[in-house]
């Protein structure tokens, strides 16, 4: 019996050993990596961009672990960035002055069309501010603001 507890009080250690790099063989995120299976392996939605692992475009980092970012219309806060790059955060994610929500397509925000450009469907929200789509498809600044080339003040 002494025989064997020696054997396995030698061998725990080395078995202890193994499992702590079997487990995490990959690289972790802001660790350096050589490409992306080195990231992946270990954590999900993870990439190897500029030698380092980082969360992919889609994902923000918290701690060890990449989490979706926030899409449109959705709840957010201070660190819980937007998915789209032009969006911004006030309780929920919005587009940002100068761009609208696309909702004829993908949903993403797009660069709001100036005064006296076509902006498709009459009434949609895809003009700049002070300004709206009219029947005839073009936007056109509200009554008491004056087009520039790029806004109605």
């Amino acid at each position: 019996m002494g025989y064997l507890y020696t054997v396995v009080l030698l061998i725990l250690p080395l078995i202890a050993l193994y499992f702590q790099f079997a487990v995490s063989a990959g690289v972790p995120v802001g660790e350096a990596c050589t490409n992306t299976s080195n990231c992946t392996d270990n954590i999900a939605n993870t990439e190897c961009k500029g030698g380092k692992c980082q969360c992919v475009i889609t994902h923000y980092q918290i701690k060890n672990t990449c989490v979706d970012k926030v899409a449109l219309g959705a709840s957010c806060n201070a660190t819980m960035p937007c998915l789209d790059t032009n969006s911004k955060c006030e309780k929920t994610c919005v587009c940002k002055d100068s761009f609208y929500k696309d909702t004829t397509s993908d949903s993403k925000c797009k660069p709001s069309i100036y005064p006296n450009v076509t902006c498709g469907t009459p009434k949609n929200e895809s003009c700049v501010v002070n300004a709206y789509c009219n029947s005839t498809s073009f936007c056109v600044c509200e009554i008491g603001f004056t087009a520039t080339k790029t806004s109605c003040k």
